[in-house]
């Protein structure tokens, strides 16, 4: 992979899927070595194929009947291998389908997380901008002894709709981020 996926970590099944991740690893190792091992076996197939070729249809020998047991071997160990392979990457394949299923909830519960926080701070920015009208209202029409208490609370109401505001542009940001991820893992 050559992009960065460092986000990844941030999903609240990051372990999961770094074990999937490994497991894929090494299931990606074990066919490399497979098809490396395959491809020394054709070649030494080959290798045998062209010495019965030289070897000739009319001098039926030892080494001629030696040379077609052993092929006859390897190509036993080619089907083996080719169906090893096949299981292999039918194993990377479902392994892959579980980390994007794991990707895809992960980026679900993050989503719904931060839509829930966006909603928590929408109704708290509605019930303290009414806190702020209440105050403001109580502080027109106070007596001059309690009109520093009654500022005092009208200030903290208004920094409470700051603080509100300020959580539903954070909870948007993250809903974007995560619609982004979405979109660059899977279209």
């Amino acid at each position: 992979m050559a992009r960065s996926r460092k986000y990844l970590n941030n999903l609240p099944n990051a372990q999961k899927i770094k074990d999937l991740a490994s497991d894929i690893l090494d299931f990606e190792l074990k066919l490399d070595r497979v098809l490396q091992d395959n491809a020394r076996v054709k070649n030494e197939v080959m290798a045998l194929q062209t010495q019965i070729l030289s070897l000739g249809n009319d001098e039926y020998s030892e080494e001629l009947e030696n040379t077609q047991i052993k092929l006859n071997e390897l190509s036993t160990v080619l089907i083996m291998q080719d169906s090893e392979i096949a299981d292999l990457k039918k194993n990377i394949h479902n392994l892959q389908s579980l980390v994007d299923d794991e990707i895809r909830e992960g980026l679900s519960q993050l989503f719904h997380k931060a839509k829930s926080d966006w909603d928590e701070a929408k109704k708290d920015v509605i019930k303290h901008q009414n806190m702020v009208e209440d105050s403001q209202h109580r502080f027109m029409n106070s007596s001059a002894e309690d009109s520093q208490e009654v500022h005092d609370e009208w200030i903290q109401n208004v920094n409470k709709v700051i603080k509100d505001e300020e959580r539903i542009k954070e909870s948007e940001k993250q809903i974007e981020a995560i619609k982004r991820v979405y979109r660059l893992e899977f279209g």
